[in-house]
């Protein structure tokens, strides 16, 4: 009950935030240029493993010479805001990430509700982009039959965008210092259809996940589907495929799904 009860306060911090920020959207005072972000979602892997996380954004062009809105690609979609030359990028992520670890004389639940505030750069380049980030990250960490723990450690994150052949090449990656944990994250889009006047388009592709620090790591492999809606400035996400952690023998599985949008 009490996992429930983190989980339900959880839910309603991050519906807080992201309602305050999305209220922002139609603030008259908004900089010309700028491009608000508000994204969500959530990853399961069995082997009882959960990942939930919520963003709101703000891209701030800073106006120096940096070509054409090379920041995102028209086409595919990566479910990222369009930005010119060079953009500075300020957001704040909350998040819940939990994991259990088997073994004497109990299996151990591993549970963190964490903040990560960050600042970072967007550079453009032919046909994409690159960004890197650097914030805090800050937690609450629960665990079975052990006090409740605040963590502080430093927060790193970085994207790689770049069009590739009939499709694009997306990486992110980012690291948690305080449990010294690394996420990373390949995929490959193409545009597999579209319906009548373009009001959706289809993009698939494969990807492959890995992920861990010193107690816990998996190795993740599957298919993307993506979906950009650009008349509600929105993009979809429905992944899925095969998974292999350090805390169960054998394969398992895992599924996730985001919204993200942007004006």
């Amino acid at each position: 009950m009490q996992g429930r009860g983190r989980w339900q306060s959880q839910r309603q911090r991050i519906g807080g935030i992201l309602l305050a920020f999305a209220m922002a959207f139609v603030h008259p005072a908004a900089s010309p240029g700028q491009t608000f972000e508000i994204t969500g979602g959530e990853t399961v892997f069995s082997q009882n493993s959960q990942y939930y996380f919520g963003e709101v954004g703000d891209f701030y062009p800073l106006g120096l010479p940096g070509g054409s809105r090379t920041g995102q690609s028209a086409s595919p979609d990566v479910g990222t805001a369009a930005t010119g030359g060079l953009t500075l990028h300020l957001f704040v992520e909350v998040f819940y990430f939990s994991y259990e670890t088997p073994g004497p004389p109990m299996t151990t639940q591993n549970a963190y509700n964490g903040l990560n505030p960050a600042a970072g750069l967007r550079v453009p380049l032919k046909n994409g982009f690159w960004e890197g980030d650097v914030g805090i990250a800050l937690a609450e960490a629960f665990q079975t039959a052990t006090p409740v723990e605040s963590l502080a450690g430093v927060y790193l994150q970085t994207e790689y965008y770049q069009g590739l052949g009939p499709g694009a090449f997306d990486f992110f990656a980012n690291y948690i210092g305080y449990i010294q944990y690394i996420y990373g994250q390949a995929r490959y889009f193409s545009p597999v259809g579209e319906t009548h006047r373009r009001t959706v388009t289809f993009f698939l592709g494969p990807e492959l996940i890995g992920q861990g620090n010193n107690n816990y790591n998996a190795g993740q492999g599957g298919v993307v589907l993506g979906v950009a809606l650009p008349r509600l400035h929105s993009y979809l996400t429905f992944d899925g495929g095969l998974l292999r952690s350090s805390v169960s023998d054998g394969w398992g599985g895992y599924q996730g799904f985001s919204w993200y949008v942007s004006f």
